[in-house]
This record gives structure tokens, sequence and C-alpha cells, in this order.
């Protein structure tokens, strides 16, 4: 068992759950995420004990801990990804990376503690992992556990500087303990396999030598952590590191405060907005003429201008279906179909269009919230599901509120905002204007040209004119995207006595055949206005050139004597809720040219690439993990003829590489035969034709004359004549036994071996200290005299 090391793997797993305590002040619940870091780090280990038993290669114990590793998450957070719930596939690494951006949005949205979602707990347990390889990889593989402190410290101040406080000095002693006990074990080994003669102790003649210098070293290595655990009590904390602004921030800068800061849900609307990412993140189609936005998220509560759901109370109706909406049936609507087919959103969010009806998921993958948010509690790739488009008349907007029906918190209106917000209402709304009129004129103002839509905010002046309040500055400066736009109507809304909430998610996107494509750029955020005799409703107040056109009975009429519900005049963009439609196209538009021509075929190359990079990538690295060996192969013959001194070299060496390609498809000369006898056996099992035998037999000839004739005798070329042997063996075998012999030819595992062994060669080994050799056999007599 030495070279596998357990005493070390194990102290070494010790060591990378010691550094991951602080994340303990980090995540919440703990147990989410540390009984998947644990199952990783274990694995770790057991991975490392075991390719140690079977090779001395310790670049392949390395590689071998970190596919485990990587197959290992896939296995813990993949669930439904996965072929045959344990193979990855391109669907799982896309997952993953899903799972991974929830992680960054959660860590740069939340004070500690902040939630352990599936994001984050794969996010943690896959960082403490890799630290598990770094770490035995520096003190078990490459026996250096000195080394094995700077993945340790590391990690260890990843978590403690983003804790928001200083930590407490205790935090760092079960890891420099752990650190401490691999340094000691491997100088121990090494003391003891020196050999030279020591003071003994004092408990016998037969005393280990090196008992007093271990227990020498366990007090100064005791003494100097305790000076480290004493001396930060006197040393003034230096400023914590906050990741991203996130975790470690607070209002006191101190951490711990929890709770949303900033948008509560799977897509950070603003930075995606600003960062313009094409990556898809949803395929569907719908039976709809006119796609309505996708909603993900519902927030109604805003502070210091941040917007968060206020709360997060769950329920699966006892129906199994979702509620219908509360509007009467006097109501005009229509029922549409969407049929998502590849979902990529992170749980718990998902894709649905406002009003949705239903069992679109199967039971106990969902539940929604007290406010109606649908929401799924494991993945789901594909679902179905029907929804109502209201297409209410102007007198169904009416009514009164029961006081109980009716949140205060939808209702409020930020103290910092108010004034600014009354103001601006006052002004563009007249005393006797009804709820609807009040709520489209708001929209209207929004939507008119004195505002501009635009990804880049305002920034203040020097002399500091511009408020700092956000929504305040927006409403000065006139310069804003969705959210600005989405926020100022809430306010104005509530500010006339309309309850009004904030709802994310995506715009429809673009089609693309039968499908419509949602990318990360279609990120969008829009007010949801309350009526008594219809419930939440959808409104439109950014900008055509983003949103395109506002629902129909949100528009101000045009002409008194239409309808209750007017249709969007000539002047309104496109129907369509693409950003890419009007003359002012946005630039968020993704829309291909349709145009024709080879622009419009280069386009759609472009855009079939960015759909599926992913399903590329790993295309590519398997088509290059397979080219490996073959490559090896190649590149052995090819060495073997360059380096041959003369013709009977290269003929001895294309007769090897017959035997060894042979060999790849079952076909094995007898032990002790000569080339006539082997070439006879092998002639009669791979059933060759006459031509072959013919081509076998050139080749043997050639070889006796090279290892017989007189040197210097002129040799003719074998290698067509070896070509043709192996083809015709080969192409009379199972297709199985083919593709074995042609991707993992046993000439190119030995050309990789070979160089991973002078790799290996050039890495400083220990000294005669290594484990494996032992302490050195007792002098005997006859030695010392």
């Amino acid at each position: 068992m030495n070279r596998a090391r357990p005493v070390e793997a194990l102290l070494a797993a010790v060591a990378t759950l010691s550094v991951a305590l602080p994340l303990t002040t980090l995540f919440t619940p703990t147990a989410d995420w540390f009984r998947p870091s644990l199952l990783l780090v274990v694995l770790v280990a057991l991975v490392g004990m075991g390719v140690r038993l079977v090779t001395s290669s310790r670049l392949v114990v390395v590689a071998a801990q970190a596919v485990l590793l990587v197959h290992g998450a896939a296995l813990l957070h993949g669930q439904g990804h996965l072929w045959k719930n344990v193979v990855p596939v391109p669907d799982t690494g896309a997952a993953l990376g899903v799972l991974l951006t929830e992680a960054y949005t959660t860590v740069t949205n939340y004070t500690a503690p902040a939630p352990a979602n599936r994001g984050t707990v794969l996010a943690v347990s896959l960082l403490i992992g890799l630290t598990a390889v770094a770490v035995d990889a520096c003190a078990v593989t490459f026996r250096s556990p000195a080394a094995a402190g700077i993945p340790l410290l590391t990690a260890f101040l990843s978590s403690a500087t983003n804790s928001g406080e200083g930590l407490g000095a205790l935090w760092a002693v079960p890891p420099a303990l752990a650190w401490l006990a691999l340094v000691g074990r491997q100088g121990v080994r090494a003391m003891r396999a020196w050999g030279t003669a020591a003071t003994r102790g004092n408990r016998g003649p037969f005393a280990d030598p090196t008992t007093v210098f271990s227990t020498t070293g366990r007090i100064v290595g005791v003494a100097a952590l305790a000076v480290a655990v004493v001396l930060p009590g006197v040393v003034p904390h230096l400023p914590t590191t906050f990741l991203a602004d996130g975790l470690g921030s607070s209002s006191n800068a101190r951490g711990g405060g929890g709770g949303a800061v900033r948008l509560s849900t799977s897509v950070d609307i603003a930075r995606d907005l600003g960062s313009q990412s094409t990556d898809p993140v949803l395929r569907y189609t719908t039976t709809s003429e006119n796609p309505q936005p996708l909603r993900v998220g519902i927030l109604d509560t805003y502070r210091r201008g941040q917007w968060a759901a206020g709360s997060d109370f769950t329920f699966v109706p006892q129906d199994g279906r979702i509620p219908d909406p509360p509007a009467g049936p006097a109501v005009p609507r229509r029922v549409e179909r969407v049929s998502v087919t590849d979902n990529n959103i992170g749980v718990p969010q998902v894709a649905l269009p406002e009003n949705a009806t239903g069992s679109p998921f199967p039971d106990g993958s969902w539940n929604i919230s007290t406010t109606g948010l649908v929401q799924l509690t494991r993945p789901v790739g594909e679902y179905s599901a029907e929804y109502v488009e209201l297409d209410p008349e102007a007198n169904q907007f009416g009514g009164t509120s029961d006081a109980s029906d009716v949140d205060e918190q939808d209702l409020t209106v930020d103290p910092r905002a108010e004034t600014v917000v009354r103001e601006l209402l006052d002004e563009i709304t007249d005393p006797g204007d009804s709820q609807l009129d009040i709520a489209r004129t708001i929209q209207s103002h929004l939507r008119g040209t004195a505002y501009t839509y635009s990804l880049e905010l305002a920034q203040d002046t020097g002399d500091r004119t511009l408020p700092e309040e956000p929504l305040a500055r927006f409403l000065e400066t006139k310069r804003g995207y969705c959210v600005q736009f989405a926020s100022a109507m809430i306010m104005l809304a509530r500010a006339a006595g309309i309850p009004a909430r904030m709802a994310v998610g995506f715009l429809p996107g673009v089609a693309d055949g039968d499908e419509r494509v949602v990318r990360i750029s279609d990120a969008h955020a829009w007010p949801e206005l309350r009526f008594p005799q219809l419930g939440w409703v959808r409104f439109e107040p950014t900008p055509g050139s983003r949103s395109g056109t506002a629902p129909g009975y949100s528009l101000v009429p045009t002409d008194t004597g239409s309808s209750s519900s007017p249709s969007a005049s000539a002047t309104t963009p496109s129907s369509s809720a693409s950003p890419s439609t009007g003359p002012t196209r946005d630039r968020t538009d993704t829309g291909a040219d349709t145009t024709g021509g080879t622009s419009g075929a280069a386009g759609g190359v472009i855009r079939f690439t960015s759909d599926h990079l992913t399903a590329i990538g790993v295309a590519l690295l398997v088509l290059l993990a397979a080219a490996v060996v073959p490559l090896g192969a190649w590149l052995s013959r090819r060495r073997s003829r360059r380096d041959a001194a003369d013709d009977a070299e290269r003929v001895e060496a294309e007769w090897q590489s017959l035997l060894l390609r042979l060999q790849d498809i079952g076909y094995l000369a007898p032990d002790g035969s000569t080339p006539r006898q082997a070439s006879r056996q092998l002639g009669k099992a791979a059933y060759l034709t006459q031509d072959e035998t013919d081509a076998l037999g050139r080749v043997v000839a050639t070889l006796e004359q090279a290892r017989y004739a007189r040197p210097g005798s002129e040799l003719h070329d074998v290698g067509d004549d070896a070509r043709a042997v192996w083809r015709g063996a080969l192409s009379r075998r199972r297709r199985l036994d083919r593709a074995r012999a042609l991707l993992f030819p046993e000439e190119g595992r030995r050309h990789w071996r070979s160089l991973f062994s002078g790799l290996g060669r050039l890495v400083p080994f220990r000294r005669a200290s290594d484990d494996d050799a032992g302490p050195p056999p007792p002098a005997s007599p006859t030695d010392a005299a």
C-alpha cells in the first residue's frame, strides 16, 4: 500500500475540507453544499490512491483525478442531462453552464450568507474538488506537502476575504494542523530513510532514533501556530476583498446582512443587457401570431434603487394545475400554446407567458409562489403549456378593489424619489382620469420622443447636479434601458393608487424556421398593473425600438369613435416584440439578413455555430481525443523509419510494426517462432488472399536477408507489402475489432507511455527517501569492516 499512500491522501482530504470551513459563513444551509463537496473530495482521494497503485506516472494520476472529478460533478448536479443517467453529453455542459451562471449571479447579488441554490452548490463543490486535486497532487502524488500550502492558502483566502468581516483566528487552526501533519509525516519518512547515526531516545536501546526530532518538530509547529493565532488579535484587520460587489459587501461593510440586493432572478437584467451576449437560452414554438414576452420572475420590493422579490413562500395547487387567470368569462380572450424544446434557464426559474394554465410539468417538479409565479424544483428540458391572451375592453378595467386583496407593498413609492414621481404624475395626468387613462398616459409619456432607450446611463457632471437616486436620475436625464422605464411606470402607477410590480424575463426572440430562439440579449423587464376585474395586466413603457408594440389595450386611443380596445396605429412599430423591428433597429437585434445571397448564408452559418457552440466544442474535443492514440502510432512508425541507420533497421522496424498491428486485431505470433513460422501461422489465422500471402512472404524474405545477409546489402522497401497484409487482415475482422484497432493501436499507446516516462524523468524525483524504497537494509559486519 506504499504507492497508494492512504494516510497522506486522507490528510490531504482533511486539509481541503478544513480550508472550506469559512464557506459556512457565506452560503446557507451548509449541508446543501457540504455533502456534495465531501463526496467529490473523497472521490479525488480514492481515485488518486487507486491510480497510484497501477501506474507510476504522476501526470496520469492527476489527469485521472481531474477527469473523474468533472464526471462526478456531472453525476451529482447534471441529472436529467446525462445519457442513461450516467454518461455526460453536450447538454450536460450546457446545463452546468446555466447553473454556474446562476451561481455567479447569486454571489454578486447577495450579501453573506447567500442561499445555497443549485448553482452555488455546483460552483462551491466543484471549486473544493479542484482544490482537492491540487492538494493531493502536491502533497501525495509529487510528495511535496510544503507546496500544498499554496492551493490550501488560496482556497482559504478566497472564502475568508469575502466574509465581510475578520474571521476568528480559530478558523485557520484545522487547515493549519492538517497541513503541518502532512509536512511532518513527509519529514519523518525522509529522516528514517537517511540511515544516519542519530542520538537515541531515552526509552531504551531500541527506541526510534527519529522520535526526538519528530517530537521537537511537533512542538515547534504547534508553537508557531499558536503565535499565528494570537498575533492577529493585536494587529488591525485589513480591508476585506469583496467578490464582484457581492457576498462580503453590506451596508456597514461587515457582511452578514443577507437578502437580495439586486434583481432576484437567474439573469441579471442590467448586466446581461450590457454584455449583449447572443448565447441562446430557449427554443420554442407557439401558436400565437404575436408572441408575448416570457416571464421568469416577479419583483415587488424596491429599496435604495434595487428590486427584489418580497416573498418566497410557495405551494402546489391541490388539483395539480396552474390556476386560471382571475379575469371573468366576459373578458375577450384567445387560448394559445407554447412548446419549449430546449430550456437552458436555471432552476427555479422557468419561462412562461403571462396567464399560463394547465399542468405543463411533471408532478413534483414545480410549485407556485404567492405572487403567481411558477417555479421549478428540478430541471425540465422540454415542456408545453397553454396560456390565455386577454384583450379586455376599457370598461373592464374599472371596479373597486377589496382592501384585503391589495398588498401595501404594491402601492409603496420609494421615499427618496416620491417627490419627483408625484410632480411628474400631476404634470401628465388630469384629476378626473380613470385608472386605465392614467396607466395609458404614463406608458405613452415614457414611450414618447422625450425619452431615449440606451444601455449606457447618463453620467453625472463635475458639479454633481444629477440626483443620486437612480429613479429620480432617470426621470431627470430621460435616458435608460428597460429596468429604468419599468421602474418609472411602476412608481408613477403606485403614486396614482394602482398596484404595480415588475416582471422580468425575455422578449419573444427571433424566428428560426418554425421555432423562435431566445438569447440572453433578449432579457427584458416590464411592469404589471393590477385591476380589480382583470388581475395583473402587462404594460410596456420601454420604447418600441427595444420592446416592439405595446399591448393593444394599453394604447391611448387616437380616435374617440374607435373601439374601446384600440389597435396599434400605423406609426407604431411592427407587432413583433423582437428588438429587430422598425427602421431604428436596436443594437440588441440579432435578426438575420433576409435579402438573401452570400451574406444570408454566412449569417445562417454564424447563427448555427453560435447556437450549437457547446456541442461543436465538445465534438471537436471528442475528435481530438479519439485521434491522440492513432497519432501516436503514426509518429512511432515515422520515428522508427527516420532513426533507422540503414535499410536493415528499416525492414526490422516495418516487421515489428506489422506484428503489433496484427496483434491489435487478435493475430499474435507464437512465442519463440521464427519470422517464417510466424508468417505461416498469421497467414492461416487471418485468411489472407494469395496476393496478401505473397506480400507477407516478400516481407519475411527481405527481413531474413536483412538479418543474415552481408552488411550493406541493398534491400527493397517492404512498407507497401506490410500495409497490404495489414489491410487484408483488418478487413476480415468485425467492425468493433476494426474500430478498436484503429482508435487504440498498441504502437500509439507505447509511444505516449514512452513520452510520458521521458517527461517524468525530467521532473526531480525524491532521493532514497521515497516511500517505495523503504528504509535501507541494516549494515552487515562485513560492510563495517
